[in-house]
């Protein structure tokens, strides 16, 4: 594309620059995700096959989507300049209901596209990469999968690219005895957030002209 509404490195600079400025609560975030990790592990191990072990996990299951979506609320807040402290990463139930369900729905898309031939199910992936964000931002569960859609028509390579250099930065956090991951993934999370707003910008400004 000639000129794509968002530059990959411009993107990843944000991303940095507002995870430093962001640093406690993005920690906080990641810190709270990885103990609900730790004791998923846990409980998987002392527990396993047991009654109380499937309790168990269906909390920390549930809890780990809660988070989740509140980590992503906060990542948008971050991208929109907005304020942002660690009480977000509980958002409102019907706000994760919907996380969960777009997510779910996109994610099984994808799968079964992977499954059918290798091309299809990338450019599901592609298709649906805002949805998450399309319904942290008010869109329902259907609404985000069309929005999404809508968002990264044309772009769809330049996505792609973006998509690879993510993977190639958390793969390098991760390699980095897994404690770059502290920096990798907020910085990542935040581009991806950025990204979306300058698709949505894109996308209305195409629309007023």
């Amino acid at each position: 594309m000639k000129n794509p509404p968002f530059l990959i490195g411009e993107a990843l600079r944000f991303g940095w620059e507002k995870t430093q400025s962001h640093s406690a609560v993005l920690f906080q975030g990641m810190l709270t995700l990885f103990v609900l990790q730790v004791a998923s592990s846990i409980v998987d191990k002392v527990l396993h096959n047991t009654l109380e072990g499937v309790l168990a996990m269906l909390a920390l299951g549930v809890a780990s989507i809660i988070v989740g979506a509140g980590f992503t609320v906060i990542t948008l807040k971050i991208a929109k300049g907005e304020h942002v402290s660690y009480k977000d990463l509980i958002p409102r139930s019907r706000l994760v209901w919907n996380y969960f369900g777009a997510s779910l729905i996109s994610g099984l898309l994808v799968v079964l596209g992977l499954i059918l031939l290798i091309l299809p199910g990338v450019y599901l992936l592609v298709r649906f990469y805002m949805v998450r964000f399309a319904v942290i931002d008010g869109a329902e569960i259907m609404d985000s999968l069309s929005k999404s859609t809508a968002l990264t028509d044309g772009i769809k390579w330049h996505l792609f690219g973006f998509l690879l250099v993510l993977l190639c930065l958390n793969i390098a956090g991760a390699l980095a005895f897994m404690i770059g991951l502290l920096i990798t993934v907020p910085v990542s999370a935040i581009s991806y957030a950025h990204v979306y707003l300058k698709l949505k910008k894109h996308s209305l400004n195409a629309t007023l002209s």
